[in-house]
């Protein structure tokens, strides 16, 4: 709760859900990439710092089976099945990453 995550265009991702029901909001940035500014206070009232913004530990799944693949292309979503986990990734290169930021802080 009251924390939003930034996931970059083109990166895959799996949403688990902690309980049965949950809540929750999607932006989507047609526009030029969210870049967190290289220096400087960030946010209205410059409570935010850029250490704030956490970004995932690399790990990746080994798994063979049954799998889809949903992508958005053109406005539409589509769905591929593939025979191994598509988080099979073991690490990314640059700044990309996606991140998550507590509101609450």
């Amino acid at each position: 709760p009251l924390e939003i995550a930034l996931i970059p265009r083109g990166v895959r991702f799996r949403v688990e859900l902690l309980h049965a029901e949950a809540r929750g909001y999607v932006a989507e940035n047609f526009g030029a990439p969210m870049r967190l500014p290289e220096l400087g206070p960030i946010g209205a009232n410059a409570l935010a710092n850029a250490r704030d913004f956490l970004a995932p530990v690399a790990a990746y799944e080994d798994i063979e089976g049954d799998f889809a693949l949903i992508a958005k292309f053109q406005g539409r979503l589509w769905q591929a099945a593939i025979d191994h986990s598509p988080l099979d990734v073991v690490a990314w290169h640059g700044n990309d990453v996606p991140c998550k930021y507590d509101l609450a802080r």
